[in-house]
């Protein structure tokens, strides 16, 4: 390896070092936690350093979300190529945006941050209309008021959205608690698998349309 490839690569990877840093931080706190100097003590180098790979805070943040849309962008055009029909395509678009929210929760939060959806919608504007028009073929063929199509959408994206902020708001203690106070068993089995309880949830919405 050549002095000019060992000098990319190791610039490559103290990126990576800075974007994982800081959603480790805002997974342990919150992203009011995330500055240049927390990132730089946590990978063990000085501000400057951090300054060398991005210009802010923000564009440290506008990374980590351009990362997270490439990543549900490869899953969403592996499951629309799946041989599924429209109703289970969407269930299994559906459980992808359920996992992501549990598996990288800060990373969530600040995609769907309502404070940065217009900043980001330039980011992630190359392919949406590609894209919009899939999930709209999806839901022609399984609502009967192609009318409103748009409408039907948003209630799509709204019910994932309630489930997932809700379920997800909850801190384990918190749930624990709650399900103590619970007096009702079959309430407490529900919550006790949430994602069995959204996958529901998104399936009677679909056989509602």
């Amino acid at each position: 390896m050549s002095v000019t490839d060992r000098r990319i690569r190791q610039k490559a990877e103290i990126r990576q070092r800075i974007l994982d840093a800081a959603r480790q931080i805002a997974r342990e706190k919150d992203w009011n936690a995330v500055t240049i100097r927390s990132i730089a003590d946590a990978i063990d180098y000085t501000p400057p350093i951090v300054y060398e790979h991005f210009e802010n805070k923000e564009d440290v943040l506008l990374n980590i979300v351009k990362e997270g849309h490439l990543e549900n962008r490869r899953v969403f055009d592996a499951i629309l190529d799946m041989d599924l029909n429209p109703e289970e395509k969407i269930v299994r678009l559906s459980m992808r945006q359920w996992a992501f929210a549990h598996e990288q929760p800060e990373v969530y939060r600040l995609m769907h941050n309502p404070e940065r959806m217009e900043q980001q919608r330039e980011m992630v504007r190359e392919g949406m209309e590609e894209a919009k028009e899939k999930i709209e073929s999806l839901f022609r063929a399984v609502s009967q008021d192609t009318e409103i199509i748009g409408e039907v959408i948003f209630s799509w994206f709204c019910l994932m959205q309630g489930y997932i902020n809700l379920i997800t708001s909850i801190q384990p203690q918190q749930g624990a608690k709650l399900l103590e106070d619970v007096h009702d068993p079959k309430m407490v089995a529900l919550f006790k698998q949430p994602d069995q309880l959204f996958e529901r949830a998104i399936r009677r919405f679909i056989r509602s349309l």
